[in-house]
């Protein structure tokens, strides 16, 4: 199965990113969207695991949780590569993104033995979409700077979710793996 780790965000944050989502598509640039309800804050892109995989992940979330639920704000947009042509365009994590941070680095401290490379300079976001063309990006980055600093909304982050992702024609669709309580 084609698996990340993730933790949820709340129908408020997806709703506003959502209303973004249809300002940013007056530009007429070619991204595919995330769809709303798979918004969330990647912690670890696995790729393809096994199950037997599956349940080192598993174990591994269990030993980096215990840190208890943590609040976190949605605010601001950005891009991947930050300079240049993006290909990512991502909402930021701002109060909050040491709490999402310290989670990450305890589950890359827990993955790595069991074979999954460290990620380096690692950034709480949440996708929302992905630039497949140039056409008009010129129009689309003015409109993402005008972004810089609006608030989407708070969430509490009480679980993170181990997710498989299925490709479809109509777009990703993610299903709930395993889930371990902060």
């Amino acid at each position: 199965m084609r698996a990340f780790l993730g933790i949820e965000v709340t129908d408020e944050v997806r709703a506003a990113l959502s209303a973004l989502r249809r300002e940013l598509e007056r530009c007429r640039a070619r991204v595919r969207w995330v769809r709303p309800e798979n918004v969330h804050v990647t912690l670890k892109f696995l790729g393809e695991v096994n199950g037997e995989t599956a349940a080192q992940v598993g174990a591994v979330m269990e030993e980096a949780a215990g840190g208890g639920p943590f609040r976190f704000a949605v605010e601001g947009l950005g891009t991947f590569p930050p300079r240049g042509k993006p290909r990512v365009i991502w909402a930021g994590v701002s109060d909050g993104a040491d709490a999402v941070s310290r989670l990450q680095a305890r589950l890359e401290k827990g993955l790595q033995p069991i074979g999954f490379r460290k990620e380096q300079n690692f950034v709480p976001h949440l996708t929302i979409g992905r630039v497949k063309s140039p056409k008009n990006a010129e129009k689309l980055l003015p409109a993402i700077e005008g972004h810089a600093g609006t608030m989407f909304g708070w969430c509490t982050a009480a679980e993170m979710v181990l997710f498989e992702s299925t490709l479809t024609p109509q777009g990703s669709v993610y299903s709930t793996v395993v889930k371990q309580a902060l």
